[in-house]
């Protein structure tokens, strides 16, 4: 969702564009996927009589349908004329460009809350339309929800619209100023009710850093809130990442894995990626996660996210759909596509992980080698659970393991035959550089996969080495 803080280098990036049309052959089975709507700052999907929504930016919040999640038509905008009210409570917006809407069904009909700004202002406001069908030319404006004015504390945009536990409508705002805040709605109107504003999350740097797109998921007794740290709309650049806290309560206190409550700076990654820094280090795939959407959907839990940068659509952004888990400690975790991959390594960024002279006889031991592309540099994931992931060479039955099932540090890595020990299972522990950390599961997060030695060069066998954070316990995962 676009902060009105950020430089005009970012206006790039706001046309929604689709790059391919509804094909004629039936799908492939829906799994963690690009979709082919390139759409910035995407909404909750949203479902009625068979066919899925969901809106971004763009003029008159651009609208979107599917019938598998995957392929999406444009359906143009919203409302096609701007609102009486924006002329006068957002002066700056003179071309109806809207940012980051959310939509939510309750009280009987479909509730869309738009936002309305400009750069370089936080002169903004809220707007509220229904619908009672989601017909794309149905729906109608209500008017203004909330402001805020230019030199205020708060920036009313990139709304979230859900509901508590007991029923209620809620709806969490805000992009860098003072933070994230929260207003209880109106059942009935959909509008403000009463004029208490709370306060849920703020940047660890303090008032005016950047944090902004917010979305709130109640689930199994907990309120998680996610909301978007650092830069958007640089392209490659764009070091946009996604955090996350949960409360008992809806007004908060919102508090990380380690407790440290987001109104203090707090809140555990949950989406990042490796981005250009100007270290000269290759980007991933897809830079600048943001826009966090959950829906629950009869074949289980989907996380919808947008990407900043897409190196297979030239630059453009994109919107991802993958399956969401829930792990045992409750915690919600976006599930990785299967691949197949190759793993880099973060010390030798033109080494991969691959099978000594690609064999795939059981206990072939695993080395660095130059990338070339080769069947023995392939990986596939399969999801175990709890951020556990089993690694295997593709076509064969054969996985990622630490020889012997050895615990202790300077065990060396091969492939053997799956049969998901634990010694076999991976955790992936994403770093805040977008970098993934491999734990063996039969090492209780105390080892980690490691370049023996540290070194560099080609051929450097691996093992298991006791976790320490450096770069030759690092990698990542690029599409093959």
């Amino acid at each position: 969702m676009m902060s009105s803080f950020r430089t005009l280098t970012g206006k790039l990036g706001i046309g929604l564009l689709l790059v391919s049309s509804i094909l004629s052959v039936s799908p492939p089975p829906l799994k963690a996927v690009e979709t082919n709507v390139l759409v910035r700052d995407p909404s909750t999907i949203v479902q009625h009589d068979g066919t899925y929504w969901v809106y971004g930016t763009g003029r008159g919040t651009q609208q979107f349908s599917s019938t598998d999640r995957l392929h999406w038509t444009n359906q143009g905008p919203a409302l096609a004329t701007a609102p009486a009210w924006v002329a006068n409570n957002v002066p700056g917006n003179t071309t109806n460009e809207v940012w980051a809407p959310d939509v939510h069904f309750f009280n009987g009909k479909y509730y869309l809350y738009s936002s309305y700004s400009h750069w370089g202002s936080n002169s903004s406001g809220i707007g509220l339309a229904t619908n009672d069908t989601l017909d794309p030319k149905g729906w109608v404006d209500q008017g203004l929800v909330i402001r805020s004015i230019a030199g205020g504390d708060v920036n009313a945009i990139d709304p979230c619209i859900f509901e508590d536990a007991e029923g209620k409508p809620w709806l969490s705002y805000g992009s860098y100023v003072s933070g994230i805040k929260l207003i209880q709605l109106d059942p009935a109107t959909g509008k403000q009710l009463g004029d208490k504003v709370y306060s849920l999350a703020t940047h660890p740097r303090g008032p005016g850093a950047a944090i902004e797109a917010s979305y709130v998921y109640y689930h199994d007794g907990y309120y998680y809130l996610f909301v978007n740290w650092d830069a958007c709309c640089a392209g490659a650049k764009s070091s946009y990442n996604i955090r996350m806290g949960r409360s008992k309560t809806v007004t908060g206190p919102y508090l990380d894995k380690t407790g440290k409550g987001m109104m203090q700076g707090g809140g555990t990654l949950f989406l990042a990626a490796t981005y250009d820094n100007g270290s000269g280090r290759p980007v991933d795939d897809e830079v600048g996660p943001g826009h966090v959407g959950i829906l629950h959907d009869t074949d289980g839990y989907w996380l919808s996210t947008h990407y900043e940068w897409a190196r297979d659509q030239n630059g453009a952004t994109t919107m991802n759909l993958n399956q969401l888990s829930w792990d045992t400690d409750g915690w919600p975790r976006p599930v990785l596509d299967t691949g197949p991959y190759k793993i880099v390594s973060a010390i030798a960024t033109h080494d991969v992980l691959a099978v000594v002279r690609d064999t795939a006889l059981e206990g072939a031991p695993i080395q660095t080698v130059f990338d070339a592309g080769a069947n023995s540099q392939r990986w596939t994931l399969q999801y175990q659970g709890d951020g556990y992931y089993s690694i295997i060479k593709p076509g064969t039955n054969m996985a990622l393991s630490v020889s012997g099932c050895n615990a202790t540090a300077g065990a060396k890595i091969e492939i053997s035959d799956n049969r998901n020990r634990d010694c076999q299972q991976w955790y992936l522990q994403q770093n805040d550089d977008g970098t993934y950390t491999l734990f063996p599961k039969s090492g209780n997060r105390a080892q980690a996969l490691d370049v023996s030695g540290c070194s560099p060069n080609d051929g450097t066998p691996l093992e298991q080495w006791n976790a320490n954070g450096l770069e030759c316990q690092k990698w990542s995962l690029r599409l093959r």
